[in-house]
């Protein structure tokens, strides 16, 4: 974590540097213990008569306090380690998906899809700055220097304000001047607004260093310029580049402002909603929340650490050990959160386990060699992605199919290892680890994949017929987008369970990938064609390997397959086990 300044010389300045390195090194309930154990210090060292510089000069500086906690919990680092990645995985995520969204086929869609990469890019750095932690302590330390809200939301507003009033300038001069100067306004206009989005960039920055060694409530700042203003710039760009320039494009004045700052009031919004929860006046929702450890989280997780390093059998052994050990605490009337501390974390546990037994480490099977066709299988993934956006120079069309069934099946493949899918369907037969996906998970992905099958046959029986104001060919594509959207919520949903839940969610989230994959694929085969001239290509000609591929998408029926060998490997394994 970054140091401005010099070091602090106040209680007040010394408990806000510990705070918010509190709030980066520990969990939320942990760094609240620590706080009031060194807020007594100091009240204790005031009632012998020290002075406040006597006290910071006893305990020493606040990064030095907390490099010393951690090394005497070497698993409070490892687990903010892991959670670092996993938001800064989130958070690459929402940017590809905001990246593809930008080229959607769908001006609707493609508007949609924008407006909710903005509170989706904010939630998840939120997580990843230590939000609902930063907030808690803040709370608890209130900080010296209150935030002012004229730069986190009247800067950027104004911004905003005269960059959109200087457009409106221009295209009324334009319209009023003379209609052929319209092919011109695009250079003066993309200038602006790179600047614009260039000021508000590093607007961003300013307000996120903030965030980071000040204070938690410059936060909404960052993405009211970040999220609201450079977003809605950035979309303005793409909005032009798609709209039709002639001078028989004609759309209410209302709407067109409107559509092009609907991202930028997404972007205050959320701004705003995030303000409301940093000054107390909401409570965080609860997917901010910190949600309390129980016996089967806890549980759940040592089998996941255990199997990384010993053979099923002695995971088992050990489970079976910690289950006796609770069971007996709680008969003698312990609580559940008293058993749990007393324990440590499994990664603790696991360390320990390890130095008694250091043959332990010698026994690993070295899972992360797996990683390398996952690495592929995603490279796979992007390589098609690249083809939709761009077309055919990443990809040749006729291989779509191939690299889709290559990225399903390794990445299937691969995650099962890592996930150690086999041990852990053993231990949850054992020891239940919660509930498996609702039937709706699978069947969302086959419902989908049954309304783009008929769509399509009723394409090529109505080729000319339109439907809110489109031709029928023509929707198909937004199907086949909101559908592909729908395919990568769900698997991430289900892969999240299966990391934090039950391995049942596993067969699910391959189910989705082949969904995903398979329109996707379709989406490539369609998208640089003249659609209504394309599909009765298929009814001359029902048996060449391209209207095959529409028809059958191979991809999402090896998903249905490895799906079902999936859910019944694991089914005989819990069996067995």
């Amino acid at each position: 974590m970054l140091t401005i300044g010099k070091p602090p010389a106040t209680r007040q300045g010394w408990l806000e540097s510990l705070c918010r390195r509190l709030a980066w090194a520990f969990p939320e309930p942990q760094a609240k213990e620590i706080l009031a154990d060194y807020q007594e210090q100091f009240d204790e060292g005031r009632s012998r008569g020290k002075s406040d510089g006597k006290i910071i000069e006893a305990l020493g500086a606040p990064r030095e306090a907390v490099a010393q906690l951690l090394e005497e919990d070497p698993a409070a680092r490892i687990e903010q380690l892991r959670y670092t990645l996993l938001w800064v995985a989130a958070a690459v995520v929402c940017w590809a998906f905001g990246w593809f969204c930008l080229y959607g086929y769908s001006d609707f869609l493609r508007l949609a899809a924008f407006c909710a990469v903005i509170p989706m890019m904010a939630s998840t750095l939120f997580m990843l700055m230590r939000g609902p932690a930063r907030i808690a302590m803040e709370r608890l330390v209130p900080p010296e220097k209150p935030v002012s809200q004229l730069g986190t939301f009247w800067l950027p507003g104004a911004a905003m304000l005269i960059c959109t009033l200087i457009q409106e300038a221009v295209f009324i001069a334009v319209m009023r001047l003379h209609v052929i100067l319209m092919e011109y306004i695009g250079y003066p206009v993309a200038l602006l607004l790179l600047l614009f989005i260039i000021a508000m960039l590093a607007l961003a920055a300013w307000f996120l260093l903030r965030s980071v060694t000040m204070s938690i409530g410059y936060f909404p700042g960052v993405v009211h310029a970040l999220g609201g203003a450079a977003g809605s710039a950035l979309f303005m760009l793409r909005y032009y580049v798609s709209m039709d320039m002639e001078p028989s494009f004609i759309v209410p004045p209302e709407v067109e402002i409107l559509t092009r700052l609907a991202p930028y009031f997404v972007g205050l919004f959320t701004a705003l909603a995030f303000q409301r929860w940093i000054d107390g006046r909401k409570p965080l929702p609860w997917c901010f929340q910190a949600r309390a450890v129980t016996w089967t989280d806890w549980r759940r997780h040592l089998g996941v650490n255990l199997l990384g390093w010993y053979d099923l059998e002695q995971a088992g052994e050990i489970i079976a050990d910690y289950q006796e050990r609770f069971e007996m605490g709680r008969e003698r009337g312990r609580s559940e959160d008293s058993l749990l501390s007393e324990f440590g974390r499994p990664t603790a546990v696991t360390r320990a386990l390890l130095q008694e037994d250091r043959t332990a480490r010698l026994r690993s099977r070295k899972a992360w060699l797996w990683g390398i066709p996952l690495l592929l299988s995603v490279w796979f993934l992007v390589r098609l992605l690249l083809s939709y956006c761009f077309g055919s120079i990443f990809t040749y069309a006729i291989f779509d199919h191939l690299e889709g069934c290559l990225f399903l099946l390794l990445g299937a493949v691969s995650l099962f290892a890592l996930l150690h899918g086999r041990g852990r369907a053993v231990l949850e037969k054992k020891f239940p680890a919660g509930k498996g996906p609702a039937v709706w998970a699978f069947l969302l992905p086959l419902v989908c994949a049954a309304v783009i099958v008929s769509w399509t046959v009723y394409s090529i029986a109505h080729p000319e017929v339109e439907f809110i104001g489109h031709a029928i060919p023509w929707i198909l594509m937004q199907l086949l987008e909101c559908s592909m959207l729908a395919m990568f919520a769900l698997l991430l949903w289900t892969l999240a369970r299966c990391t934090t839940r039950s391995i049942w969610y596993f067969p699910a989230a391959v189910h989705a990938a082949g969904g995903l994959a398979g329109m996707l694929t379709m989406l490539i085969m369609l998208q640089h064609r003249d659609i209504a001239s394309f599909l009765p290509f298929f009814i001359q000609y029902p048996f060449v390997p391209e209207s095959l591929q529409v028809f059958l998408p191979v991809p999402y029926f090896l998903g249905v397959l490895l799906a079902t060998v999936f859910w019944a490997v694991l089914r005989a394994v819990g069996k067995r086990g």
